[in-house]
């Protein structure tokens, strides 16, 4: 059985989707039709765009998301009997083109008011984000309630991610450092997942409320709820909560495989998932599909 996933922020460099869209000629209108819906030339970005660009969540969300759509495109009749779509953070937006639970012109306009709304909420107050390595999940939901931070990501069994306010980072830095806690902080513009995103919500909430969803033709696994939904109203609400709420990503993977997925197909840029699901469970297969040579690997 098989899932297909999606990445999230941190996947993007210089450069991506490039390869497929050489290869398959097919893509140049796919690129054409975002960047007209967006306003923007967003294969010049993807291509070109400087690391700095990318860097900029209303860029790099919607970059790593038409990259992802785009080798979903050239992927797609490669493998058609897929069980589940999922994808972390930003990754799971992406899931609802593929579910036809949204077009790619009002997909696009959410992530774009999503992006834009999260970099808002960053610049009120200034928060970035922390992963901490090789440390169990209770002890820092334990210390969070007492050190005021907050658990944004729960990736692997020893990758947590938590989110925190630009003040509070020195001194969180030495806590952990004292605690035997392994600190690498994220190249990201605000502490994501996290009530510190409460003014974006309110601002996504009118967004997807103007927009019409529909039933998921192939069930999502929501990073919220760490389990699968097709009701249009589900993936909407679950949407709008990952915003606030720590992302469930090894729960997510869990799920999966408890429900016989044994290979993940990561469509889009970068391997990250990769790696994550090697610490989740060792065994499951991922194939990624990001250039040319990924596609003419797959067993016809």
């Amino acid at each position: 059985m098989d899932a297909i996933i999606f990445p999230g922020q941190g996947a993007q460099y210089q450069g991506m989707g490039k390869d497929l869209y050489d290869n398959f000629p097919a893509l140049r209108d796919f690129y054409s039709k975002a960047s007209e819906i967006l306003g923007m030339d967003i294969s010049r970005l993807c291509f070109s765009g400087s690391s700095e660009d990318l860097k900029r969540t209303s860029n790099q969300q919607l970059t790593i998301l038409v990259t992802s759509l785009a080798a979903y495109e050239v992927f797609k009749e490669k493998k058609k009997d897929i069980r589940f779509l999922s994808g972390l953070s930003l990754g799971e937006y992406t899931c609802l083109y593929p579910a036809q639970a949204l077009d790619l012109k009002n997909l696009l306009l959410v992530v774009k008011e999503r992006a834009l709304a999260m970099e808002e909420a960053a610049s009120l107050v200034p928060s970035t984000m922390f992963a901490l390595l090789g440390a169990e999940r209770a002890f820092i939901e334990e210390r969070s309630k007492r050190e005021g931070f907050y658990i944004a990501n729960i990736n692997s069994s020893g990758q947590i991610v938590i989110s925190l306010d630009n003040k509070d980072k020195d001194r969180l830095k030495n806590l952990f450092f004292n605690l035997g806690v392994k600190v690498v902080e994220l190249d990201v513009s605000g502490g994501f997942h996290s009530p510190l995103m409460a003014p974006a919500k309110a601002r996504l909430r009118k967004v997807l409320d103007s927009i019409e969803f529909h039933d998921a033709l192939v069930p999502i696994v929501s990073n919220y709820t760490a389990s699968a939904h097709t009701s249009a109203r589900d993936i909407k609400y679950n949407l709008l909560e990952q915003l606030t709420s720590p992302v469930l990503w090894k729960n997510c993977v869990e799920f999966m495989v408890r429900s016989g997925v044994n290979t993940f197909y990561e469509v889009g840029p970068s391997k990250v998932l990769r790696g994550l699901i090697r610490k989740i469970n060792p065994v499951s297969q991922v194939v990624n599909i990001e250039k040319k040579e990924d596609l003419d690997s797959l067993a016809v």
